[in-house]
């Protein structure tokens, strides 16, 4: 992380907003000094380092886990083990963003934004991620279940006994007449041969999008289910992807409303990385949790 920290440093230009000088509130050297009673009790410096224990916080084990991770690395890792529908969303989702244009354009563009705008846009990307796996675990869900409760196969062909003698067809009103019943029987047969053809084309051209999939998925949910998707984000991935973002500014020397401009192609770089981190925060938190409901909270300290 550091190493590409370094990089986007490199990549961004940071136009600082010029302010006043501080105007010093008393004589130089400016010290101000803290009265303290001595009411001559003894203090107890076993309960202070207790105090002082509890305020020390332990490191955030998503930020660490995913901080660990160089960028180049967890977008590759993400790039082979992602289902195509998944890299699909998030290609499509930053080029909404960023718009699509040849790579000698988008080489020589640059954006330009504050500090405050950035780490919303970060954050945003992380949770768009995040809302992506669930919805990768609630679509393969659904299909499991879907092939569970159906059928071996409807559209395999089931073989008809063999069919003799005639049959009456009514051809119209009042008219009837009388076929030779294998000879009915093949038409028909012919009839549905041609309908499984038809089912098979489109099928086939439904095939042609399925990198689409998962974004038709989500666009299909009710907005309850929508909203379900980002809402089961847990306190400490919530705290992880701030960290993350905070982490990135201080590297990038950026301050909140300071302006910072960067090549189009880095912003990208960002963006990617940012969805990746989402999506790979949503997993280490399903397993976390599972190793909590299957071996208990000291399994997840162990990990």
């Amino acid at each position: 992380m550091a190493l590409a920290c370094l990089l986007l440093t490199a990549a961004f230009v940071v136009q600082p907003v010029l302010r006043p000088p501080a105007v010093p509130t008393c004589s130089s050297p400016c010290i101000r000094m803290q009265n303290f009673a001595d009411d001559g009790a003894e203090v107890d410096w076993d309960e202070e380092a207790k105090k002082l224990g509890a305020l020390a916080k332990p490191m955030n084990k998503y930020y660490k886990a995913v901080s660990d991770i160089e960028p180049p690395q967890l977008v590759a890792e993400f790039a082979k083990v992602a289902p195509p529908e998944v890299q699909f969303a998030v290609r499509a989702t930053v080029a909404s963003l960023l718009g699509t244009m040849p790579a000698e354009l988008i080489e020589s563009q640059s954006i330009t934004t504050t500090g405050k705008n950035l780490a919303s846009l970060m954050f945003n990307m992380q949770m768009t991620g995040y809302m992506f796996r669930n919805a990768e675990y609630r679509r393969t869900l659904g299909q499991s279940l879907e092939r569970a409760i159906k059928p071996a196969s409807d559209d395999a062909p089931t073989a008809l006994p063999p069919v003799s003698g005639s049959i009456t067809v009514n051809i119209a009103e009042g008219m009837q007449a009388q076929v030779d019943a294998a000879a009915y029987m093949s038409e028909l047969r012919q009839e549905v041969e041609g309908l499984r053809a038809e089912l098979a084309a489109i099928k086939q051209n439904e095939n042609t999008s399925e990198e689409a999939a998962l974004i038709s998925y989500i666009q299909k949910l009710p907005k309850d289910d929508q909203q379900q998707l980002t809402s089961s984000v847990g306190p400490d991935v919530l705290e992880a992807m701030s960290q993350l973002v905070a982490n990135i500014l201080i590297d990038l020397n950026i301050e909140r409303d300071m302006e910072t401009a960067a090549p189009l192609d880095k912003v990208k770089e960002l963006l990617i990385w940012q969805l990746v981190s989402g999506y790979t925060l949503r997993e280490m938190e399903v397993r976390a949790e599972l190793k909590d409901k299957y071996w208990g909270a000291d399994a997840n300290d162990a990990a």
